[in-house]
């Protein structure tokens, strides 16, 4: 089968590490769609820190933000999937997350809330073009389902909630590491892959006909659901042994090769 979707991870896959989309992944993104091939950026960022790289590559097809809790199109409208986390086990997250001092970040309405700006405020907005709302008290302010929750903390500390929470809320919570500071919550059942399926399946496409391209743990479901999983060479070792194909690094523009490669005809 040949490619007729790809779909592609944003940070430390599409970005270089200065954040910017080169040149040579622009270039060759627009000769994928000049051949009528969909692309679609599938990332763990909301919304708002999504849509300028859509519109800096000029695609119109829908994006899968928050790890595949949303799924929305660039040009507004109401969300074509939104997968929001129990109110109840959001709380629990909060509230964990205050009495263990961690700094956790809520999604709401494609909104970040914060409980106060502090150092961890500032590591997440150098990669995030965004603004933080401190509310004082998320547990007070939070009043509905929130799409997403994010701790923020040393990456050891990251490493040891992300094993205690993932069985502690499996088959209730997804819980997952994208960066190493970081702790993810979503809804049950929600990644990247399920996402790219749900999609895929909109335009009546089977995973042969799907190339997806990422570098981190929370891109392995859409790695595994693809006809062609791509890893950047710069991705965790288990994200490589799960791909089809090692591409090169994000500096080294792999997106544009893995397209050159398996779309273009290039080699």
């Amino acid at each position: 089968m040949s490619v007729k979707l790809i779909a592609m991870d944003i940070d430390d896959t599409l970005l270089t590490d200065e954040l910017v989309i080169p040149k040579a992944c622009r270039e060759t993104i627009a000769a994928a769609q000049g051949r009528k091939v969909r692309v679609v950026l599938a990332t763990g960022r909301m919304l708002a820190a999504t849509i300028h790289f859509a519109r800096e590559l000029g695609l119109t097809e829908p994006l899968i933000c928050y790890n595949g809790a949303l799924i929305q199109s660039p040009n507004g409208g109401p969300p074509l999937a939104h997968h929001p986390i129990p109110l109840e086990l959001a709380r629990e997250i909060v509230e964990l997350g205050q009495k263990e001092d961690l700094h956790v970040n809520v999604y709401l309405d494609d909104c970040m809330y914060i409980d106060e700006y502090n150092e961890y405020t500032q590591l997440y907005l150098s990669t995030a073009d965004v603004e933080a709302h401190p509310v004082g008290d998320l547990m007070e302010f939070m009043d509905r389902p929130p799409t997403k929750i994010l701790y923020v903390c040393e990456p050891e500390i990251a490493a040891k909630w992300h094993l205690e929470l993932k069985e502690r809320y499996r088959g209730r919570l997804e819980v997952f590491v994208s960066k190493a500071e970081y702790v993810e919550f979503t809804a049950a059942g929600v990644s990247k892959g399920a996402a790219l399926k749900e999609l895929a399946e909109m335009y009546g496409l089977e995973p042969g006909e799907v190339m997806a391209i990422g570098d981190s743990y929370n891109d392995i479901p859409m790695l595994e659901y693809a006809g062609i999983g791509v890893a950047v060479a710069n991705a965790a070792r288990t994200v490589q042994a799960t791909a089809d194909y090692v591409t090169l690094s994000n500096e080294e523009y792999g997106v544009a090769e893995a397209i050159k490669r398996f779309v273009l005809g290039e080699e």
